[in-house]
């Protein structure tokens, strides 16, 4: 699904706007401060239900104001439907396809896929894991129903099991009695299974995008890699087994914590430079350039899984890239169906190629 049509009445530091998308390839030009991130996370709000940047809805709500209101005209090539995500600061968020509203906003997904690139996710999603992991989430969450019902009821399961153990701490009465954590257990084995063996397969299909575009941007010297680091087993049953020893040995020291230690929701995601840890050795170019590979190849990744491309929104990418890099992006570009992308200067020539130009100060 391709988008045609934005209207933001309001969002963040924009009142009323709205944008035509007739053009596969938009280039969002404008001094910075007029809004640019916040159309294309706009968008990423049409298709995940939440913000791609991960800020609260409330945040989002611009000043002396209660509401936000992202509305969409979007293609499948035989019709046009129309997305819309209302948030309200008393009654909550709703969305709504074609002007019925969802029974969750989660429903969302699926249905108009999108791809964000933010430079302010060079620093955040490399260098913290809880961002790593949710980068991860996300991508699967869109190709995959069934992931997204499994990782919603970990989290349900992963609240309830904390709460007897942050109980216990509190009245140190010390461990939880086994047959009342069991049914928390079982279920908790039973999903983070599920959940790690989905990462462990996405990261496998992934890679080899993941590397050929790193490869496309950098010298023939430079090895990119990804490491999932949590999970020693591949196959269902070992990831159960493996996860239920865990939990049993670790059961004293989460009687002190007061929360769960073992699990998908404390395991990590690495990017590695010549075998050595990215975040830590990387430079700042370099760092962006592993993010934009990723992202490419997350495109590629949700084609493979629903065959379908998803709309590829990057925001202020072509800065810090050197000429040739931003050649070899541009030629990327090129190769998928919409790209929506920002840049804080008017478009150069070669852009000029690709893009159809759209200036926010008019």
């Amino acid at each position: 699904m391709r988008i045609r049509e934005l209207i933001l009445r309001p969002f963040r530091n924009i009142a009323a706007i709205r944008l035509s998308f007739a053009a596969d390839y938009a280039l969002v030009f404008g001094p910075n401060g007029r809004g640019k991130s916040n159309i294309l996370e706009a968008i990423s709000y049409l298709s995940i239900g939440k913000s791609g940047r991960g800020a609260k809805d409330p945040q989002a709500v611009p000043h002396g104001e209660e509401f936000f209101d992202i509305q969409a005209i979007c293609t499948d090539e035989r019709h046009d439907h129309q997305l819309r995500i209302f948030y309200d600061k008393k009654e909550g968020k709703k969305a709504f396809v074609d002007a019925n509203p969802l029974p969750r906003v989660s429903d969302l997904l699926g249905v108009f896929r999108t791809v964000h690139f933010s430079p302010e996710d060079v620093s955040l999603v490399l260098r913290f894991p809880a961002q790593r992991r949710r980068l991860l989430d996300i991508l699967i969450s869109q190709s995959s129903a069934s992931y997204l019902r499994d990782l919603q009821r970990y989290n349900r399961v992963l609240t309830q099991r904390n709460h007897l153990l942050r109980a216990a701490k509190k009245s140190n009465r010390g461990p939880v009695e086994r047959q009342v954590m069991e049914p928390w257990d079982v279920q908790l084995v039973e999903l983070g299974a599920e959940i790690r063996k989905h990462r462990l397969e996405a990261l496998e299909k992934i890679n080899g995008p993941f590397t050929r575009y790193y490869d496309r941007f950098s010298p023939a010297d430079e090895e990119v890699g990804i490491t999932y680091q949590g999970a020693k087993e591949s196959g269902l049953e070992a990831l159960r087994t493996e996860l239920k020893e865990a939990l049993e040995r670790r059961r004293d020291q989460e009687a002190q914590m007061g929360h769960t230690l073992s699990g998908p929701h404390r395991d990590d995601l690495k990017f590695t430079l010549n075998g050595e840890s990215a975040e830590i050795y990387a430079s700042e170019g370099q760092l962006k350039t592993v993010l934009i590979s990723w992202k490419l190849a997350e495109a590629r990744y949700m084609e493979e899984q629903t065959g379908r491309q998803p709309v590829l929104l990057l925001d202020d990418v072509f800065s810090e890239l050197d000429p040739g890099r931003i050649g070899e992006l541009l030629d990327i570009i090129n190769e998928f169906e919409q790209v929506i992308a920002t840049t804080p200067q008017a478009p150069d020539a070669r852009q000029e190629s690709t893009f159809e130009a759209i200036d926010l100060q008019k």
